[in-house]
């Protein structure tokens, strides 16, 4: 059982860097976004396409793996601690991050103005809403 956990753990903390990645550098390149030619905002809006997919393919990597880890590794809620929960709450709130900047990145591309001031201020929501969760990870599981 030993090695499934640790395997478990590996495929969390890739998911979780993989995730953290998209989230880093869509901060980085949207804002480039209102500046750009036509080429280079297709080009722009074709990284971001893909740095979303892979979003939602490590979120749902890590809602899967969290869980079996907690279950497998500490056998259930019984030991979470204060910073566990606000582990979770944070993990909420950037799941709420990325479908509404997600949403919100699709109309954009279709041109609305409002909608990608919308996604910005999402994506800055779920990149510090990431930070929280490492931190309070780093605190309730050390």
């Amino acid at each position: 059982m030993d090695i499934v956990i640790k395997l478990l753990l590996a495929v969390h903390i890739v998911a979780f860097v993989a995730g953290g990645a998209g989230s880093v550098v869509g901060l980085i390149v949207a804002p480039r976004l209102a500046g750009a030619t036509a080429e280079a905002r297709a080009a722009y809006f074709g990284v971001m396409n893909r740095l979303s997919s892979v979003g939602k393919l490590a979120m749902g990597a890590l809602l899967v793996t969290g869980p079996l880890l907690l279950w497998l590794k500490y056998g259930g809620l019984g030991g979470a601690n204060g910073w566990f929960w606000v582990k979770m709450v944070l993990v909420a709130v950037m799941l709420f991050g990325m479908i509404y900047g997600g949403i919100n990145f699709k109309k954009a591309q279709g041109g609305d103005v409002a909608a990608s001031k919308r996604a910005a201020m999402a994506r800055r929501i779920t990149g510090l809403s990431l930070l929280g969760v490492l931190l309070s990870a780093v605190l309730a599981f050390s």
